[in-house]
């Protein structure tokens, strides 16, 4: 047990019970349970409908619509039980029927996918239902000025700590689960949002010991959403376990890195919407982050451009891509689409779907049982079990993603909460802010002393006025820079590809000094920090300092067995803001200098994301996971993908000895290899969208 200041890591979890959260204690949610990753191929059919169209449904019928499906080569579907319209799509007893639907849509569909190995999830939109809106007045969700929140199309919140909950949403999953042939459910809008209404009042008084106003941090009033959600679903799963304990509990945001452990542990498997937007980074982002949870997590793209419903379709080779990212990355492949307003799918879009899927459907059975290599993490700044981590997904941990991607470093993103997990890792990176519990500190410190590598940045270690962990990274912290922009200049060894001069780094630095630590590189200040009136030709970044500081821009400490760096800037958060490739090259260097044997190396440029898996028989697969997008247009735009053109002949190494033979799946293509040290090297003769090289052992 590991004794220290602030308490063992165990105190992690009994602090976080002491703040209202509990600890998953039962095995009820298993990683490779549920039938998820036996049916990875996956669709959300969205069927958002309203009742004002005159053909609305009208033209349902359910083989017809299964068999698109089956076409699409999908085998787990979410059908729809109740849309954010409040319009229900089978024989309720207790809510709305769609007036437009004479039969049962749900059961219907689902016995349809039942007869074709299909699983299904029933769809019940919690939040939003502008039938109960319109109904029900004193279910509305309450503004803090006593006003509800206007209404915008089907937008209309509904409150689940008004009645609400228990004379409709619970009594509608009820005759779901008891009557239905499905496997699970798909809640979705899982939160009310900030609501003042006197339930949630009275709620709140009692679980907290004080008044809900306007004056509680924000924080706080999303932790008490996130977890009335949660209670909601200890309900629901009180009610499947009375009807049909095999149901399936799926919540969107459920496994996301943001929302609270206390909610997404009431889930069997979760839900993170990672559409791209100007970027393909959104999905690795998502699929290293679920990877290391103890639950499944839909990792979940769609085959429009803009956003749900705008029945735009994607080229073939852009949702190709999208999946070649998520299974790549150790995931299921996930898409949304839209029911016609008569009920029917369009063939096109089943028809790409053939293709995109098609390509999942070779590759899954390679790709079944494998678990992603782990070498680095980037440790994910969560402080609680029961609050959203709100910093968990800032621009400094989408810049140390971005980074680390495109330096092919093998890695995931680790939640702090898991701490105890990082015993399996060699290499911890530490993102700005600091939002860690204590306990994780001497955790830290213990993990380094034993042989791991710590990489830290900025402000990763600055918090409540102290600087933690300055011993093991062998400096001393003196405070913030007053400039705004700092330059650097790397020591010869880690200079690499890098331009010989000072090179910008737009964010905030920290002094420090070299307390033992080893000096990487030079600090060098503006020449002044700009105002108005007191500026050079680009008032944003003056020139550097003609002399160094006295200060190191990064530092290298040996503590224990293990190393520990320092980079005292925001430089993860300067790359994803400005993309300055020189930034990139040295957080690659800094790698290449403390890990000289990283478990694989790819000789091609970022456009290739690489992620190393070991079979289920022991194998190594890596995965070659390309993209290759088009020009982009205005922000908002989606960056095209209308075909791919291959990467021929691709320089690898994998660590591995006793190599007996290297194949490019899932063709089976033998590949000539050679024996180099701890190494076995080859060439990849071409990849499309993903590659995947198995080395037998």
């Amino acid at each position: 047990m590991l004794h220290c200041r602030s308490g063992t890591t165990g105190d992690i979890l009994r602090r976080n019970r002491a703040h209202g959260g509990r600890v998953k204690e039962d095995s009820r949610v298993k990683k490779d349970s549920n039938g998820f990753y036996s049916h990875i191929r996956q669709v959300h059919m969205d069927f958002h409908m309203p009742e004002f169209p005159k053909n609305a449904i009208t033209n349902f019928d359910a083989k017809a619509f299964v068999k698109h499906l089956v076409h699409g080569k999908i085998n787990m579907v979410a059908l729809f039980a109740k849309c954010h319209f409040g319009n229900s799509f089978y024989d309720t007893r207790v809510g709305h029927k769609h007036t437009g639907l004479p039969n049962d849509f749900l059961r219907e569909a689902a016995e349809e996918c039942r007869k074709h190995g299909i699983r299904t999830l029933a769809y019940y939109s919690l939040s939003t239902d502008k039938w109960a809106y319109d109904h029900y007045p004193h279910w509305r969700k309450v503004a803090a000025d006593g006003t509800h929140p206007p209404v915008n199309g089907p937008w209309a919140r509904v409150c689940i700590n008004t009645p609400y909950r228990e004379e409709l949403a619970l009594p509608q999953c009820e005759e779901i689960a008891r009557d239905y042939p499905v496997d699970g459910f798909f809640i979705d809008i899982p939160l009310s949002g900030r609501c003042f209404c006197r339930w949630c009042k009275e709620k709140f008084a009692v679980l907290h010991g004080k008044e809900l106003t306007e004056s509680v941090p924000g924080i706080e009033q999303d932790a008490f959403d996130y977890n009335s959600t949660a209670r909601f679903l200890k309900e629901l799963r009180h009610i499947i376990n009375t009807h049909n304990p095999e149901l399936k509990i799926v919540t969107n945001r459920g496994g996301h890195l943001y929302s609270p452990r206390s909610f997404s542990d009431c889930n069997d498997f979760g839900v993170w919407e990672s559409q791209p937007k100007s970027n393909y980074l959104s999905h690795s982002f998502a699929c290293r982050a679920v990877r290391t949870l103890d639950m499944p997590v839909q990792v979940m793209s769609v085959r429009f451009y803009q956003g749900w419903g705008d029945l735009s379709l994607k080229p073939t080779a852009q949702m190709t891509t999208e999946f070649a990212a998520m299974i790549g990355n150790g995931c299921a492949a996930t898409s949304g689409d839209q029911v016609n307003v008569d009920g029917t799918l369009q063939p096109a879009v089943y028809d790409m779907f053939n293709k995109s899927f098609g390509f999942v459907e070779a590759r899954e059975a390679i790709l079944a049982g494998a678990e992603s290599v782990k070498h680095a993490a980037i440790l994910a700044p969560v402080a609680r079990y029961d609050y959203p981590a709100d910093v968990a997904e800032g621009p400094a941990m989408q810049g140390a993603h971005k980074a680390l991607l495109e330096s092919h470093v093998q890695f995931d993103i680790l939640s702090a909460l898991d701490i105890d997990k990082l015993d399996a890792y060699k290499i911890a990176v530490l993102t700005e802010p600091c939002s860690f519990d204590p306990a994780v500190f001497p955790k830290l410190e213990q993990w380094v002393k034993k042989g791991g590598t710590l990489v830290a940045a900025g402000s990763s270690l600055i918090e409540g006025g102290r600087f933690h962990l300055q011993e093991v990274l062998g400096i001393d912290f003196i405070d913030p820079s007053v400039f705004s922009v700092s330059h650097f200049k790397p020591e010869p060894a880690l200079a690499g590809a890098m331009d010989d001069l000072p090179l910008q780094c737009r964010a905030k630095s920290y002094k420090v000094f070299c307390k033992g630590a080893d000096r990487l590189a030079r600090y060098y200040y503006p020449q002044t920090e700009c105002t108005p009136d007191h500026a050079f030709r680009n008032p944003q970044c003056p020139p550097a300092n003609d002399e160094p500081s006295p200060y190191p821009f990064a530092t290298l400490n040996t503590y224990g067995k293990g190393k520990a760096v320092y980079i005292a800037a925001s430089i993860f958060e300067a790359y994803w803001r400005y993309n300055h490739h020189w930034l990139r090259q040295f957080v690659e260097a800094v790698f290449k200098h403390v890990d000289p044997a990283p478990p694989c190396r790819a000789d091609i440029s970022g456009i290739v994301e690489t992620n190393l898996m070991r079979a289920a028989n022991g194998d190594l697969l890596l995965n070659l996971i390309h993209y290759q997008v088009g020009h982009q247009g205005a922000r908002e735009a989606i960056p095209a993908i209308e075909s791919v053109h291959p990467i021929t002949q691709i320089a690898c190494q994998v660590k591995a000895a006793g190599v007996k033979q290297v194949r490019l799946e899932p063709a089976g293509t033998e590949i000539a290899f050679k024996q180099d040290g701890d190494y076995v090297a080859f060439s990849v003769p071409q990849i499309e969208y993903l590659g995947i090289v198995r080395v037998v052992t």
